[in-house]
């Protein structure tokens, strides 16, 4: 475990999947945890399983997140770490993307990471300093054609944090980007009227370590993120993904 004692934490999307993993990690190590969601039921649940606080809003709605971070810097008494792990999937290349679709995509995948960043930078120095990670993807660093719309929103998420981290140098404000591979039970949250989406690991390729990665293993990172110890990271691109981004996989790199 990470020692977090004291620290004061904001997780977006934290009702299930990667973010619950998070949200669990974070108060296991310590924290003091706010988090977010649309479900009033998964939040309910979270919350009385980890002792976290959930504050039910919409990452789509600029006004859900305005409120959000006020609700949690006065829960709270400020912010030391944001978290931003909202996110949603669309199946298909670019040319079979709707406009509606893509909209949505960047109001959760991007927009909402940009809001969040932007509302919680001024309390984070503030404070003394703290941390900004962003959950982004695989996908971010080599994209994939049938998965072509989310793979442009995480890039931009990727670079987001990049931009952070320079303008929070100077005022140790520190800004990075988890790039996790395959973690089941995949993304399940996609945009409206495209409910059939969500990710589905029986069609996905083993990594190379023999096994898809869990919220616990990206929670991990992130608990490591937002700590002490790593106080000169910053910048940083990190792939958590068993091999899979290390290269192209031949029977011979195997050792078959």
């Amino acid at each position: 475990m990470t020692p977090l004692g004291g620290l004061r934490a904001l997780v977006t999307g934290g009702t299930s999947g990667i973010g619950r993993g998070i949200v669990e990690r974070l108060r296991a190590d310590g924290a003091d945890v706010v988090f977010t969601g649309r479900s009033q039921e998964r939040g309910a649940e979270v919350e009385s399983a980890t002792g976290a606080a959930f504050c039910h809003a919409d990452a789509a709605q600029p006004p859900d997140v305005e409120r959000s971070v006020a609700w949690s810097l006065e829960r709270l008494g400020g912010i030391d770490a944001l978290v931003n792990n909202a996110g949603m999937i669309f199946q298909g290349g670019i040319e079979s993307t709707t406009p509606a679709a893509w909209r949505e995509l960047l109001a959760v995948n991007l927009t909402a990471a940009f809001l969040y960043s932007k509302a919680c930078f001024v309390p984070i120095q503030e404070g003394g300093g703290g941390s900004i990670v962003h959950i982004a993807s695989d996908t971010a660093i080599r994209g994939i054609a049938s998965i072509a719309a989310y793979s442009v929103t995480k890039a931009g998420m990727r670079m987001l944090s990049d931009m952070l981290a320079l303008e929070g140098a100077p005022v140790n404000v520190r800004s990075n980007a988890v790039c996790p591979g395959d973690v089941v039970p995949g993304v399940q949250a996609t945009p409206v009227g495209f409910g059939d989406h969500a990710e589905d690991p029986t069609n996905w390729t083993l990594p190379p370590a023999g096994r898809f990665g869990t919220a616990a293993d990206v929670a991990s990172l992130v608990a490591w993120l937002v700590s002490d110890e790593a106080r000169h990271m910053n910048g940083a691109t990190i792939r958590i993904d068993a091999g899979m981004g290390a290269g192209i996989v031949t029977p011979s790199s195997t050792g078959s």
